[in-house]
């Protein structure tokens, strides 16, 4: 038996089935709230590895290009597992929107409290984030990671947006 069915049977046996089905959902909605943040910090961290194998090697070689393209691919494939974990969810539940208007909110807050950042971020808002990523790295480079992470998620979730607004999953 899966945990979704213990906590339905546990709930219901002592409160209702009303006060099950929300604890169901609301279970729902923290996997998925979960698998969103792993893949999100997943791409996030190769956008990293990315961003270095850009900062810290000739382009001309032809390993590093070799293993951009890995990257780039890799990329790629978890941002459309997560526009097609969206696209489902978001037919019964309004959480994936929710969650990626809280997630932009809190990253654009935590940016915005460095003037550097927030001048950057506004500077390479509308870029898109795989084809010209070689734009980001250029307007970022000078920054600390600890303000290149967060710039980065808040891209991340940017290109995930546009892409589900485009899709008409998310209204614009």
């Amino acid at each position: 038996m899966n945990d979704i069915s213990k906590i339905f049977r546990d709930i219901s046996q002592k409160k209702g089935n009303k006060f099950a089905e929300k604890a169901i959902a609301d279970e729902k909605n923290k996997k998925i709230e979960m698998f969103l943040d792993k893949y999100i910090e997943f791409i996030s961290v190769n956008l990293q590895a990315e961003f270095n194998r850009i900062l810290c090697s000739p382009l001309g070689q032809l390993k590093t290009q070799y293993i951009g393209n890995k990257l780039k691919e890799i990329i790629e494939e978890h941002i459309a597992r997560v526009i097609y974990l969206a696209e489902r969810e978001n037919k019964s539940n309004p959480f994936v929107k929710d969650y990626f208007e809280e997630n932009m909110k809190n990253l654009n807050d935590n940016i915005s409290k460095n003037y550097e950042a927030e001048k950057a971020l506004r500077d390479i808002y509308e870029v898109n984030l795989l084809n010209d990523f070689k734009k980001i790295v250029d307007i970022l480079c000078n920054f600390e990671i600890q303000i290149v992470d967060p710039i980065l998620r808040f891209l991340i979730l940017l290109h995930i947006q546009r892409r589900l607004k485009f899709r008409g999953i998310i209204p614009k």
